[in-house]
Formats: C-alpha cells, sequence, structure tokens
C-alpha cells in the first residue's frame, strides 16, 4: 500500500507533503455535517458560532471514531501522521506541513474539496476551521489552532499553525477568526 505521506526530514525541519485519497464514507459525512451547519445559520439569521460549533463537533466525533490507536502521549508528528492517514487523506483534503515539532506544526492546506465544491465556500471555510480545531482540541485539550491566510478571502492556499499548548494570546484565535468572518459578510 502506497503511504499517504511523503515525507523529507533533515538535521533543521521536517516537510510532508500529503497525498489524499477520497473516501466517500468521509465525504458524505462531512457533507451531511456541513448541511447541518448550513441549517443552523439559516435558523440563527447568520449567527456565525453555529457553523463553527457544528465543524468542531464534527471533528471530535471523527477523532474518535477514526482514531483507534491513541499513544500514551501525543506529539505533533504522531496526531498528523494518524489525523491525515485517517481522516484528512480520505476526506480528500491535502496539505504541505513544515516546521514539524513536538508541539507545534505550520501547514498549507493545499486543497479542501469542501471548499471547492460548496456553493458557500466562505462557510465551508469556516466549518472546516472548526472541523481541524476539534480535531486537534480532541488530543491536545490545551492546544490551539491558528488560521493566517484562507482560501475564503481569495488566498491560493489556507495557512494554519498547530499547537499542542495555546499561550493567552493564541487563546483568542477563534474569536478572531469569527471576527474575520463575520466582518467578511459573506455569510
Amino acid at each position: 500500500m502506497e503511504k499517504s505521506v511523503r515525507e523529507e526530514e533533515s538535521k533543521d525541519h521536517a516537510a510532508w507533503d500529503t497525498r489524499p485519497s477520497k473516501s466517500e464514507e468521509i465525504s458524505k459525512r462531512r457533507d451531511t455535517a456541513f448541511t447541518v451547519a448550513l441549517g443552523k445559520l439559516l435558523d440563527t439569521h447568520g449567527n456565525i458560532e453555529s457553523v463553527m460549533q457544528t465543524g468542531e463537533a464534527f471533528g471530535r466525533g471523527l477523532f474518535a471514531e477514526f482514531i483507534q490507536e491513541k499513544p500514551e502521549e501525543w506529539t505533533m508528528k504522531k496526531w498528523l501522521d494518524v489525523t491525515m492517514k485517517n481522516i484528512f487523506d480520505p476526506m480528500g483534503t491535502s496539505f504541505t506541513l513544515a516546521e514539524i515539532e513536538n508541539d507545534k506544526a505550520r501547514s498549507l492546506m493545499t486543497q479542501c474539496l469542501l471548499y471547492e465544491n460548496s456553493e458557500e465556500p466562505h462557510a465551508a471555510s469556516l466549518f472546516t476551521y472548526g472541523c481541524i480545531r476539534g480535531l486537534l482540541l480532541s488530543a491536545f485539550p490545551k492546544g490551539e489552532l491558528l488560521m493566517g491566510s484562507t482560501m475564503a478571502l481569495g488566498a491560493p492556499v489556507t495557512e494554519f499553525t498547530f499547537k499542542t499548548t495555546a499561550s493567552y494570546k493564541d487563546r483568542f484565535e477563534r474569536q478572531r477568526v469569527k471576527n474575520l468572518f463575520t466582518t467578511t459578510k459573506k455569510l
């Protein structure tokens, strides 16, 4: 079986490129959860909190179901390895990961089928952020997902930094992302 991650390592850095292999089962679940999130968005008259919460719950559910072998102590590399192989690759989501350390990693999401195929790309981006955050917090409850650029605002890729332990400033990231999507007035 072909490995789903191409890995390059040197003394000072590691970089991975994922090789997604879409699974209909996970993709259908994602699409269903996203449809629920859109329904909640309409029911709450545009309250984007509902999209983030639905995405986070979906991510936590995926983690509980598809991450069977949980190490005694998670590292960022272990978490990335199993989530890429068991969740992101089957969803058809592609990442280039760099600066992979025990407590953080930087990534560029280069392909997100939900975003690419959605009639509501801004909501899809927010849902995806929530999903990834839910996955991360399942392994690292004190962690945080930081978002740099986003496809929803015209960038060619979405930049994420995964942290196992959030700083005081990092704890405001979720609200910052929410504000970013609220001010775009696209949802």
